[in-house]
This record gives C-alpha cells, structure tokens and sequence, in this order.
C-alpha cells in the first residue's frame, strides 16, 4: 500500500492581520509540512509578514507550475517580502511537487534549509483554502487594495 505524501500547506492567521498607513496589510502566514513525524515550518511559525500581496504574488507562479507538463522544469519561485526567504517549487514526478524552503544570505549558499515533497494538487486545494481566508477577512474589514483584487481574481479563476 502506497503511503500518502505528507501535505504542506500555506498557513494564515486572519486574525493577526492588522492594516499599515500605507494601505498594506500585514500578519502571519508561513508553510507548514503536515508531516505528523517532523511537522516543520518555514519561515517559522507565525512568520510575520504581508500575506495578501505575498499570495497574490505567489499565485500566478503556482497556477503556471499547476498547468505545466513535470517534464518541461517549470519552476515557481515564491518570495517573502520580510527577510531573506523563499520557496521553489518544481515538478517532482507527475502530480507530485518538490519544495525548496530557502534563507538567503550574503555569505552562505542558497542550500534549502528544510524540503518537502507534497501532493500538487493537495498543496494547491490549501493554497486556494488560504487565499479565501485571506480576501474573507479583508473583506470584513473593508481592506481593498490592487492585491486584495489579485488574489479575488485568483479564487474566482478556480472556482469557475
């Protein structure tokens, strides 16, 4: 029996989400590996940042990842807008992806610091589970911004 891949997600916290003076928003939000055995996360738990521009940035790449054929080497490189951080994500088998948690920094090698190999479609259905989250709580707010825009037109892509 084929042992299921465990499932790394985008993790948000809706209610850390605070507005700045220039219209940003910003609060937690990091990847969690669902591993019940190691369950590591990147940047860190509860990363403070700007969650709604990062998944609004974040979304194009993952849907070009998302319709690219494994064998082509699509790539999807996510940044964190606060530190050095991010992600890559490669096809690693056909709907399997590789992800590649990254600190940059001046002297050290871009060597992953933490690397996941998750179900494509499992990572997507959470990356969607969060960008709702993410526009229900600004929503509620009334916190409209060109990202907030960005990512509605992400979660309406999908729903359709």
């Amino acid at each position: 029996m084929k042992r299921p891949l465990p499932s790394v997600e985008v993790v948000v916290e809706p209610d850390t989400f605070q507005r700045t003076a220039h219209g940003g928003i910003t609060g937690r939000v990091w990847l969690r590996d669902g591993s019940r055995e190691v369950q590591a996360d990147f940047p860190e738990v509860g990363w403070y940042d700007f969650p709604v521009a990062l998944l609004s940035g974040w979304a194009p790449e993952l849907q070009r990842l998302a319709r690219a054929f494994p064998s082509h080497g699509a790539v999807a490189t996510c940044l964190f807008m606060d530190g050095p951080y991010e992600f890559t994500v490669r096809a690693a088998g056909v709907g399997t992806w590789r992800i590649s948690c990254v600190e940059r920094r001046v002297q050290a090698l871009d060597v992953p610091s933490q690397e996941w190999v998750t179900d494509a479609s499992a990572f997507m259905v959470g990356f969607h589970r969060a960008a709702r989250a993410t526009l229900a709580a600004c929503d509620a707010r009334g916190w409209w911004n060109a990202d907030t825009e960005a990512l509605r037109r992400f979660v309406e892509s999908r729903s359709q």
